[in-house]
């Protein structure tokens, strides 16, 4: 038997490891992770100027920063465009580019170059604008397979001998700025075609034709509530079995969840409710507040204050401190949870528990769906309270941490009570 879970887990850990090292893959999970910064510095500044605080909305109002503050959080909601500067350089990166900053840039170019402009007719003629909606949620998809459409085609005719040389007496940074010009152009060329070829049809644009047929239905199935529990479910498995679940469906919950927290986001700076019950900050909250993948806030404290046996009471102290800030590799590897039957069961269901009770909890107005959760190393009880969900999603991370340890204690006194018995026999 544990030759055949052996083999099952290494046939697993390389499917996984191709698909988490993938060009494509890794590019995107990389560049769009380059925009948590702006991503989670916009939420902060919008749950700052949505307190609901009088005198602190009034300071701002009277001040004049209640405007500029909520338009650069309508500009961070431009997220599409963010994205397609980082998996452009990822990408060119990856593939051995000089300078990957030009990867970024062909990239951004090539997103604007398919993105349709709205039409201003004004007393001196035409102006052309670019709606912030198609930079941000509804540009998303978009931006992800021109950035790598763009970024490999960039990278593969950078190393054609299509290339401008200068004088050696040139400056290093004047000949590269020139060396790629004729793959750069070469480059927008397939994206100028798609603009006109799509400006022709009903859609106006490709960026709307791929929000209509593949954007929004994708992030329709993916963002239901069963959705986000198969990815909960998924992540947990991997995890027990020895592989890093959560780094593996970061694409998934990024590519997915993002569109809806950008127009949470938007809303909630408009003075409108949130739209969106789950987007990626939601499953995030489930992941990360309750005491990491598997919520295993409880585990922490049943192992470190109410097991007898000298092996789980010295292995609970050792590990209650960095469970407790949600770093769970020493209790993944050092307990094991990796392949072990007993803890199975609560690591797979307690997540998908919490969520389902987070999702009533939220359908029932008790709460708000985050829009930020700070940092990820902050004691899940602590870190509930500082995202911004309110005071009652606080509450209610505190009651998922006490459900944790009431779950996992049957089964951390089952583990307990047979190495009681191991550690009895070899004292005999």
């Amino acid at each position: 038997m544990k030759a055949v879970n052996q083999s099952f887990t290494t046939k697993i850990m390389k499917i996984a490891g191709k698909f988490q090292n993938n060009l494509v893959v890794s590019s995107i999970t990389q560049g769009m992770m380059s925009t948590m910064p702006i991503l989670m510095g916009s939420a902060i500044i919008n749950i700052l100027i949505n307190l609901p605080i009088t005198p602190w909305i009034n300071f701002l109002k009277d001040t004049g920063l209640m405007v500029p503050l909520s338009e650069i959080v309508q500009i961070a909601t431009c997220t599409g465009l963010f994205i397609s500067f980082g998996i452009g350089r990822v990408i060119s990166e990856k593939m051995g580019a000089k300078n990957p900053v030009e990867g970024g840039i062909i990239a951004l170019f090539s997103f604007l170059i398919v993105t349709p402009l709205t039409t201003v007719v004004g007393d001196y003629g035409n102006a052309y604008s670019v709606g912030l909606e198609n930079l941000g949620a509804q540009g998303i998809i978009t931006s992800m397979i021109v950035s790598v459409c763009a970024g490999v085609l960039f990278m593969k005719l950078s190393k054609t001998p299509l290339r401008i040389k200068m004088p050696a007496s040139v400056p290093p940074f004047v000949s590269q700025s020139f060396e790629n010009i004729p793959g750069f152009v070469i480059t927008l060329v397939p994206f100028i075609a798609l603009r006109v070829l799509f400006g022709l049809t009903p859609y106006g644009g490709f960026t709307p034709f791929i929000n209509t047929v593949i954007q929004a239905p994708l992030t329709g199935i993916g963002n239901s509530l069963t959705g986000h529990l198969v990815l909960l479910i998924l992540c947990s498995l991997l995890w027990w079995l020895g592989l890093h679940g959560s780094m593996i469906i970061m694409p998934v919950i990024m590519v997915l969840g993002t569109a809806p927290l950008q127009e949470n986001i938007a809303a909630v700076a408009s003075g409108m409710a949130a739209p969106n019950l789950l987007t990626m900050m939601s499953i995030m909250a489930i992941i990360q507040m309750v005491g990491g993948p598997g919520c295993l806030f409880g585990l922490f404290i049943d192992m470190a204050f109410f097991t007898k046996s000298e092996r789980y009471k010295t292995q609970g102290k050792l590990q209650l401190v960095p469970g407790l800030f949600n770093v769970i590799e020493p209790v993944v590897y050092g307990l094991p949870i990796v392949l072990n039957f007993t803890l199975l069961l609560p690591f797979v269901l307690l997540p998908v528990i919490s969520y389902i009770l987070m999702y009533f909890g939220m359908k029932l107005q008790l709460f708000t769906t985050p829009l930020t959760m700070a940092t990820s190393f902050i004691p899940g009880p602590i870190l509930g309270f500082l995202a911004s969900g309110g005071i009652g999603f606080g509450i209610f991370i505190v009651l998922m941490c006490v459900l944790s340890c009431i779950v996992y204690y049957p089964f951390v006194k089952i583990m307990d009570t047979q190495q009681l018995k191991l550690e009895s026999e070899e004292k005999n």
